[in-house]
């Protein structure tokens, strides 16, 4: 059993994702490429980096992670075989994508098959995923809601997973991802594809950014061709934590130009 670092007492940002609260009726299937230019990238990076739906509150600075994320997935004996897969999959995307450093650090099955290393130590973890029914969810994450179990249920009621992210000096350092067990497997994908790709720091979702694993409208298994060119910019080292949002948005312009010139 993992427990949260000391970090996890920072300053959080909750991010709930309600667009998962629906299961899909078709098939979910990784996005086809729709060209967009490279404009649309940068107006829909401004809503997803720096926007709030839910406080409509403007972020000035990006926030982002700088050290390793390991991953630690925190199941008990509920956990399905497909999990620790999504989990994984997602995870190395993700490293291929942005460069940065992410692993899955711990899992039940690791511990029992004795992979985790002789370096293993649990205060390593600085990503939680919680899977458990909806039924227990308040005595893993409710120390984090200021043990008010209402608060609490009402993610659960509105919400198919819910995440949070700790910051220090707009530096993301901790976080963990609340996927209720009671879900379709399909329902879980999606929503651990989502919620692990904010928790990048790409931290809002709109209906204004489409096809996008950030729109609540339209689900989505997989990151859309739009959203990979986003995450590649945010993760390019010219833009850091901290940065200013105006000098973010010419210096994403200026990365999508050079590794997207075609866009332009």
């Amino acid at each position: 059993m993992i427990t949260a670092a000391k970090t996890l007492r920072l300053v959080a940002l909750l991010l709930p994702l309600y667009g998962c609260g629906q299961t899909p009726t078709a098939p979910l299937t990784p996005q086809v490429s729709t060209s967009v230019s490279n404009d649309i990238i940068i107006q829909n990076f401004d809503i997803i980096g720096f926007g709030n739906k839910f406080t409509t509150r403007r972020h000035d600075h990006v926030r982002k992670w700088k050290a390793p994320i390991r991953v630690g997935l925190q199941s008990g004996y509920y956990a399905p075989p497909f999990l620790e897969n999504i989990v994984s999959e997602h995870i190395d995307t993700l490293r291929e994508l942005t460069g940065h450093p992410i692993e899955l650090y711990y899992s039940l099955s690791k511990q029992k098959n004795g992979t985790l290393g002789d370096q293993f130590n649990q205060k390593n973890v600085n990503l939680i995923v919680y899977y458990y029914p909806s039924s227990e969810i308040f005595k893993k994450v409710g120390r984090y809601f200021d043990n008010d179990p209402d608060l609490v249920q009402y993610h659960l009621d509105n919400a198919a997973c819910f995440s949070k992210i700790f910051t220090r000096k707009l530096e993301i350092v901790a976080g963990f991802i609340v996927l209720p067990s009671n879900h379709p497997n399909r329902t879980i994908r999606a929503c651990f594809v989502s919620q692990l790709t904010q928790i990048f720091g790409l931290a809002n979702d709109s209906d204004l950014v489409r096809p996008s694993i950030f729109n609540d409208g339209i689900p989505e298994a997989s990151l859309t061709e739009h959203d990979k060119w986003m995450i590649r910019m945010i993760y390019d080292p010219r833009i850091t934590a901290g940065m200013p949002r105006e000098l973010a948005i010419d210096m994403g312009r200026k990365i999508l130009s050079e590794i997207r010139p075609e866009g332009d």
